[in-house]
């Protein structure tokens, strides 16, 4: 009788384990997909400039669309790499097939970037007068930190600009 309970006390106590790292397991999840959308870039830029509700809707629906359309061209310029390294298992590839290739990797990085210079044009004009300057700021140093890797940016709501 004694070792039939223990058996039992054993598998509950294994059972409340289980359930114990399952709710803990998804208390770390939940926290870190809310932090991840709370650091989110979209909503950095949205903090770090103050827009109210109407501006925060217009932006966070320009960056839908924005990250909709990016997504396609990246598909593109992923195809027209794999294309142009696919020329690797060729003996003879001449001049020419190689430079097409790579001026077509190069057109669909371009799209990307007019794609994204066009997005934070309209961004922009979501601004008033006075949070100009601060996107103007903003955008420099994130230009500045793709030119410069090392350095890096990390956009931090944290982050304290002195306003």
């Amino acid at each position: 009788m004694k070792n039939i309970l223990n058996k039992k006390f054993v598998a509950w106590l294994i059972g409340l384990l289980i359930i114990a790292n399952i709710a803990t397991l998804a208390f770390f999840w939940i926290g870190h997909f809310k932090n991840q959308r709370d650091n989110s870039p979209k909503e950095f830029l949205a903090k770090k400039l103050n827009f109210n509700e109407s501006q925060k809707n217009h932006y966070f629906d320009l960056a839908k669309a924005h990250n909709e359309n990016a997504k396609l061209i990246r598909d593109q310029i992923k195809l027209n790499k794999d294309n142009f390294f696919k020329l690797l298992q060729s003996d003879t590839v001449n001049d020419s097939s190689r430079n097409n290739a790579a001026l077509q990797v190069s057109l669909s990085i371009q799209s990307l970037d007019i794609l994204t210079f066009e997005h934070f044009k309209k961004v922009r004009a979501l601004c008033t007068k006075e949070q100009k300057p601060d996107f103007d700021e903003l955008i420099q140093k994130m230009v500045n930190s793709v030119n410069n890797p090392q350095r890096g940016f990390q956009p931090s709501i944290k982050e304290d600009t002195g306003h």
